[in-house]
């Protein structure tokens, strides 16, 4: 499902599916006529109470904490643009063909990430050789900085660590392509929505208009809650994603 446009996913969710509970519902109010009584509304209401409860508290808890990983996803990549920033503006005390070599380090770095790995990202894969072969060179210079001065024993000690920062981010975004709620979460949701729902139409009232309304209410508002879950569960595929907007900045900010 989540390879369908972010707008069709909605009006899937949104339209298509509360239309077709609303049209099951008269349905049901045409060949049990009955219900409508509410002789039942006891028992109906009590049942539909406790599993509205749990359905809202698992609803709740799947959409939080798929907004937490995308959000955390954000951060990481953020943290990772500044770690390489530092990279670059911790090279000071060194001479300017160094600090120029590093600064070209940074934007090779970001333009394999942004050009190459981002793609790569949004087809499910984890990395991309370009992206290892620019850490490797950057490895390879930062081992081949002068230290004839104190000052510059300790900046290359600064360095190693932007550089181990950037490692570490990216290892950290990587972990995020591929993840998303389990499978059987999804079917827990799935199946508790037609339950919920399934309660709402055989529930008594007179009123036709007013019994659908609040059936096509809450299957919409069901819809919702699973749109925004499924838009967000794999923060860098689909249409709602993690841009590489940080580390486009980088390119700009140094820019030739």
């Amino acid at each position: 499902m989540t390879m369908l446009p972010v707008w069709a996913l909605f009006v899937l969710l949104v339209v298509v599916a509360p239309a077709l509970v609303v049209g099951l519902q008269l349905l049901v109010r045409r060949r049990w006529p009955h219900l409508a009584e509410g002789e039942h509304n006891d028992v109906a209401g009590y049942l539909i109470a406790i599993v509205g409860v749990i359905y809202a508290v698992l609803l709740a808890f799947v959409v939080v904490v798929t907004w937490q990983q995308f959000s955390a996803a954000q951060n990481v990549v953020g943290q990772e643009a500044s770690a390489l920033r530092g990279l670059e503006r911790e090279s000071a005390a060194f001479p300017p063909e160094v600090r120029e070599q590093l600064a070209a380090d940074v934007r090779d770095y970001a333009t394999a990430v942004v050009t190459h790995e981002w793609p790569a990202m949004s087809r499910g894969e984890a990395g991309h050789p370009a992206v290892v072969a620019v850490l490797d060179r950057i490895a390879d210079h930062l081992a081949a900085l002068p230290v004839d001065t104190p000052a510059r024993q300790e900046y290359l000690g600064v360095e190693a660590d932007r550089f181990a920062e950037v490692v570490s981010f990216r290892s950290q975004r990587l972990d995020f392509v591929g993840q998303g709620l389990p499978g059987v979460l999804w079917i827990a949701l799935v199946l508790g929505a037609a339950v919920t729902i399934g309660f709402g139409l055989v529930f008594g009232l007179r009123s036709t208009a007013l019994h659908l309304l609040m059936t096509g209410s809450l299957a919409a508002t069901i819809g919702v809650l699973l749109f925004v879950a499924i838009a967000i569960d794999q923060p860098f595929r689909g249409d709602v994603a993690v841009t590489p907007a940080p580390l486009q900045r980088v390119l700009t900010d140094f820019a030739r």
